[in-house]
């Protein structure tokens, strides 16, 4: 009974998402179908297209309503932004939804049990979240990496007697990704009449990045007490070089450490799928007794303890 009606869920979820998915891309393929009939008729009427930006977190007004109501909106658009990604938060919000009704059916499916199928659904539901801040984690990183040689750009144009804008400028035209996409955001702030101040606090909102904050911090503090900027902000990158030195002294110190916590929570885990696999009669009872799945969900319990005290060790800040 409880694997027809999880079916039965899961089913009317995912043909809900389809057809809502097939809607409105068949509707916006039929807006553009007739645009495109009317210039080609040489129907030359005035088409009515807003400018204003859309602000919409959904297509579905149920659920553009509800992002708005409970402010999740806003904070899932900007982490879908940090993480380079042109996803709606609507959307990020129904995949949420997708995996977590998949993850309680593959649970019933496999278990029979609704607390193992709740289980399931807590996994994977969080996974469309958990993706994002890997995307946005990769980014900040390719930002971290990329910013002191683009602080030396910056650097060269100004010695070269640009203006600090003119500088800003040739950074974002000549910087890799993500630096230039940002700078060049940036540069087009001020060009709109954005004090140069608010945009880079802007800026440093917007990359999450420690170096980036120094940087913004450098330039307030110049353009208040004055200062030669140029120096400044070669002596921000060799600051900036001199704390990734440190971070790879740090890994390799604490490599055996991270080591020990795979080779921990790797060990019992290929240990238990062997014994179960090799020889299922002297695995059973672990499962099948009451006592057996008690020792089981108590050794997980004590691995992810273990996971967090070493993650505590070997995680130093500089």
């Amino acid at each position: 009974m409880i694997l027809a009606f999880s079916l039965l869920v899961f089913l009317a979820v995912a043909l809900g998402l389809t057809g809502l998915v097939v809607h409105r891309s068949s509707a916006g393929l039929r807006a553009m179908q007739s645009r495109l009939r009317s210039i080609g008729a040489g129907d030359h009427r005035r088409v009515g297209v807003s400018i204003e930006r859309d602000e919409r977190y959904s297509s579905i007004p149920f659920l553009d309503g509800l992002l708005k109501s409970i402010n999740w909106g806003q904070h899932l658009e900007f982490l879908l932004y940090q993480a380079g990604m042109s996803t709606r938060s609507g959307m990020l919000v129904l995949l949420i939804g997708s995996f977590a009704m998949g993850g309680y059916f593959l649970g019933v499916t496999l278990t029979h049990r609704v607390a193992p199928a709740l289980l399931f659904m807590a996994i994977t539901g969080p996974m469309p979240y958990l993706y994002v801040l890997y995307r946005k984690n990769r980014r900040m990183k390719a930002f971290a990496q990329e910013f002191p040689d683009a602080l030396d750009l910056l650097v060269s144009a100004l010695r070269a007697g640009l203006s600090f804008t003119a500088a800003m400028q040739i950074v974002a035209e000549e910087s890799p990704e993500p630096v230039r996409g940002e700078f060049a955001y940036t540069v087009e702030e001020q060009a709109l009449g954005i004090d140069t101040r608010e945009s880079l606090v802007n800026l440093s909102k917007r990359v999450d990045s420690l170096d980036l904050r120094f940087f913004v911090t450098a330039v307030i503090l110049q353009r208040d007490t004055g200062g030669n900027l140029a120096e400044i902000l070669e002596n921000t990158a060799r600051l900036i070089r001199d704390r990734f030195r440190i971070f790879g002294d740090i890994k390799t110190f604490t490599a055996q450490g991270r080591l020990t916590g795979w080779i921990l929570v790797a060990l019992p885990t290929c240990i238990a799928l062997f014994t179960f696999v090799m020889t299922p009669d002297y695995f059973r009872p672990m499962i099948e007794s009451e006592t057996g799945r008690m020792a089981l969900w108590v050794a997980g319990m004590l691995q992810l303890m273990g996971i967090l005290v070493i993650r505590k060790i070997v995680n130093i800040k500089v």
